[in-house]
């Protein structure tokens, strides 16, 4: 288990003077709560907070080697309970932690967006999916590697050399391989068929396969699941698509303002 002395600090990314309620955003691997503000900008009636999750930006401190997914879920929890109850926005990994978050306290949440989440023990995901395998390839040349290498699948070019250099490059590639390795990821987390709030899986048309494909089958499993599909977008749609990305959360809220 990571540390239980401290928790990521919550960021504010924008509030609306009479807010409609609070949306969470729960980012995913390679990534900082900082790449939604493009998706706030179409939220502009709604509390919006994020955090950087335990590993990554200004929680690198928190994270470390035997860091979970229990973890990741007990850090939302934490700051879940520390808000109104809420809309929770997940990409990939932190699509996962949401789910998860949403099977033990509900009573946190309003409605979840899970956007390409990585279920690796349902049946429609490959025993071993393009990135895992690329990934474990490339680890052999050290973390740094392993984070470029992802994160020119992904995103289809480099990345932008930050102040730090390969230090920085290689602090991504640890916490990557913490959570792409984490044993935990294979097992059942949560039970999509007593998820009794709205749940909106979402893909990119333009994702991959088995991203798509989960993400359909699961918002068929849960009772009040839907799925949607963000035209023209890969696995990155909040960077590229904010504004659809952001229709996801109003959706959500639509979902539980009916129920």
């Amino acid at each position: 288990m990571g540390t239980d002395i401290a928790h990521p600090e919550i960021t504010e990314l924008a509030t609306s003077g009479n807010p409609r309620g609070t949306v969470v955003l729960i980012h995913g691997s390679m990534d900082r709560s900082d790449s939604f503000r493009r998706v706030a900008r179409h939220l502009s009636e709604w509390k919006l907070v994020s955090y950087d999750r335990r590993g990554w930006g200004k929680s690198r401190p928190l994270g470390g080697p035997r860091t979970t997914l229990s973890d990741h879920v007990a850090d939302a929890i934490t700051i879940l309970s520390k808000l109104d109850r809420s809309i929770v926005v997940g990409h990939s990994y932190g699509g996962l932690i949401a789910l998860c978050a949403v099977g033990r306290r509900p009573d946190l949440i309003r409605a979840v967006v899970a956007f390409e989440p990585p279920v690796r023990w349902l049946p429609w995901w490959p025993l071993e999916a393009p990135w895992e395998r690329l990934i474990r390839e490339s680890a052999a040349d050290g973390p740094e590697a392993a984070a470029d290498a992802l994160y020119r699948a992904v995103v289809g070019h480099p990345r932008i050399p930050h102040r730090d250099g390969q230090a920085e490059l290689a602090a991504d590639g640890t916490a990557l391989l913490t959570e792409m390795t984490d044993a935990t990821l294979d097992e059942p987390s949560f039970d999509p068929f007593t998820l009794g709030l709205p749940v909106v899986l979402a893909a990119g048309t333009d994702s991959l396969p088995h991203h798509r494909e989960s993400s359909r089958r699961l918002a068929e499993l849960v009772p009040s699941g839907r799925f949607i599909e963000i035209r023209d977008a890969g696995h990155t749609a909040h960077v590229t698509h904010p504004n659809k990305f952001a229709e996801l959360a109003e959706y959500a809220a639509t979902l539980a303002e009916e129920q």
